[in-house]
């Protein structure tokens, strides 16, 4: 009987350390794939709530759908009055009413037509609004624009700042957003490229989209590498 005790004591010695060490690997399986975890699942994770939900940024100011709109550019040549003014009105235009959910646009064409018929004096956004029978008008000023960076480089920069005015509300200003010293493409456009006014439609579509998405959704990643090159510019000519 002593013996066989003696037996059943050297046999659990044995297994004693087995355990410990399939206790001791499990635990450090455990860390090892939470360690995992902390970066490749929640990666995993990101991906799978961007595919579930997308990747758009939302509409910052999203009351314009099934509202007729307006667009009006001021610039220091006065009220959709040069290239720069026309350009611009006739980009935002085209992507609001594209992109947002039955909108009713204004005609840019009677736009400038009820400017120019108005006295300077008189060319507030709620006369305007109110003329053009529109429930918001989109007034987008554009000052300070240069499309030169020294004697070699075209390089467009500006100070936008964008107002939308309910009409019914006298056209009181009910959205503000600026976008201060807007510099592109980073790295400028050699002479050689382009030419002035080809650069310029390229410069103010650039600020046209980054104002009309303001109201309705868009990708984010499209500016991750966006720059100018000169096949892009071509398209503008």
């Amino acid at each position: 009987m002593a013996a066989s005790n003696r037996t059943h004591v050297r046999h659990k010695e044995n297994i004693t350390p087995t355990r410990t060490l399939v206790f001791r690997f499990g635990i450090l399986l455990f860390l090892s794939t939470t360690l995992l975890c902390s970066s490749g699942c929640l990666s995993f994770a990101a991906n799978m709530v961007r595919i579930i939900k997308g990747t758009d940024a939302p509409a910052e100011f999203d009351e314009l759908k099934e509202k007729k709109v307006a667009v009006v550019v001021s610039t220091v040549a006065g009220l959709n009055a040069d290239a720069c003014g026309i350009i611009m009105s006739n980009h935002v235009h085209t992507l609001l009413a594209t992109n947002v959910k039955k909108i009713q646009m204004v005609n840019q064409e009677e736009v400038s037509r009820i400017i120019s018929d108005l006295p300077a004096n008189e060319q507030g956004m709620s006369l305007i609004g109110s003329r053009l029978g529109a429930d918001y008008v989109v007034a987008i000023d554009v000052a300070n624009l240069k499309l030169r960076d020294g004697q070699t480089l075209y390089k467009g920069s500006s100070t936008t700042t964008v107002t939308v005015h309910k009409v019914s509300d006298g056209g009181s200003p009910v959205f503000r957003k600026a976008f201060p010293d807007f510099v592109f493409p980073s790295m400028g456009v050699p002479f050689t490229d382009s030419d002035e006014a080809t650069f310029q439609r390229f410069y103010i579509s650039e600020i046209a989209q980054r104002v009309a998405r303001i109201f309705y959704p868009y990708d984010p990643s499209i500016d991750v590498a966006k720059d100018a090159s000169s096949a892009s510019i071509q398209s503008y000519r």
